[in-house]
C-alpha cells in the first residue's frame, strides 16, 4: 500500500462490484473504429474512450521541446535522456545559475510541496548570495557532489513501498524513482537549510 499514490474513497471500491464495470489492467495495444484490443488480443466493443493518463511528470518528455544550454554546449533535455537528476532539486552540473523548483526527487507522495518550496527559494537565496559575497557571476554545482546525492538518494529508495515491485510514474526505466524524496520531509530542510560552499564552484564572465 502506498507503492502507488493512494485514493481515498468510499466508492472506488464497490465500483468494481457493479454489473456494468471491468476492471482491464492488460495494456492497450491498438484502438478499432468501435473498440479496443488490448495485449493479451482480446477486443471489448467501446462507446467513448477517455484520455485519463494524468500528467505528464517525466522531464524527458516535458523537456525534449525546450532548449536550455549550459557549459560547454550542454543541452538539459540530451543530459536527462538518461535519467533526471540534480543536486537538492535544485540545481544542475554544466549550468550555472539554473535554479528549479521541485525538480528531481523532491516531489512528494506523503507531505506537502509548499514546505519543500519554502526550503528551496531559501536555499537559492542563500547561492545568490554567496555569488555577491564573492563577486562572482556565477555559480554551479560540483560534479562529484551532485553524483552522490543522487547515489544517496537512490540508496535511500531501496527498502520503500515505492520500490517495492509496482510500475507508477514516479520510475523511469530500471525502477529508477526520478520523482519523489524518499525519506522525511524535515531532512530535506535540514539539509537545505544552508548550502555547502565547497560543494559549489563560483565562476566569472559566464554569458
Amino acid at each position: 500500500m502506498g507503492c502507488k499514490r493512494i485514493l481515498v474513497s468510499n466508492k472506488y471500491f464497490p465500483t468494481f462490484n457493479r454489473h456494468n464495470v471491468e476492471l482491464v489492467t492488460e495494456k492497450i495495444q491498438e484502438l478499432t473504429e468501435h473498440s479496443i484490443i488490448t495485449q493479451d488480443g482480446k477486443e471489448r466493443p467501446i462507446d467513448c474512450l477517455i484520455y485519463g493518463t494524468g500528467f505528464i511528470t517525466d522531464p524527458r518528455i516535458y523537456m525534449k521541446n525546450f532548449q536550455c544550454t549550459g557549459l560547454d554546449g550542454a543541452e538539459l533535455n540530451e543530459v536527462w535522456k538518461q535519467g533526471a537528476e540534480s543536486y537538492y532539486g535544485i540545481c544542475m552540473k554544466d549550468f550555472p545559475n539554473l535554479f528549479q523548483l521541485l525538480g528531481p526527487n523532491t516531489l512528494l507522495a506523503h507531505n506537502s510541496v509548499i514546505f519543500m518550496i519554502e526550503a528551496q527559494v531559501e536555499y537559492i537565496l542563500q547561492l545568490m548570495q554567496l555569488v555577491d559575497q564573492f563577486q562572482s557571476d556565477a555559480i554551479m554545482v560540483k560534479d562529484q557532489a551532485q553524483n552522490t546525492f543522487n547515489q544517496q538518494v537512490q540508496h535511500m529508495f531501496e527498502k520503500t513501498v515505492w520500490q517495492s515491485g509496482c510500475v507508477s510514474w514516479y520510475q523511469q526505466e530500471g525502477s529508477k524513482n526520478f520523482a519523489l524524496w524518499p525519506t522525511y520531509t524535515w531532512k530535506y530542510w535540514l539539509k537545505t537549510k544552508k548550502p555547502n560552499a565547497a560543494d559549489y564552484r563560483l565562476l566569472n564572465k559566464v554569458a
